[in-house]
């Protein structure tokens, strides 16, 4: 339950930027939500945990409010996918 919850979390954030890539073949998408998943499960559940089953928008919004707090490879993801600045 608690590790399909991280999950979760972590794909909320992903969501957000396989939307932007939503002509991308599907394959292409499952990697971004597996890269997603390793680079920000731990970020969601010490910080962001009260916004599980909330949505994209608020998971989102939970990590760029504590972007200065993210873990290195989470903040270097979100980036990349264009959702931190």
């Amino acid at each position: 339950m608690i590790q399909s919850r991280t999950r979760l979390a972590a794909a909320v954030a992903i969501s957000i930027g396989a939307l932007l890539l939503a002509s991308t073949p599907g394959i292409a998408q499952d990697d971004i939500r597996a890269r997603g998943d390793r680079a920000c499960k731990g970020d969601s559940k010490r910080l962001c945990k009260k916004f599980n089953g909330q949505g994209d928008m608020a998971m989102l919004s939970c990590f760029q409010q504590n972007k200065v707090r993210l873990s290195r490879s989470c903040r270097a993801f979100l980036t990349g996918i264009g959702q931190l600045y």
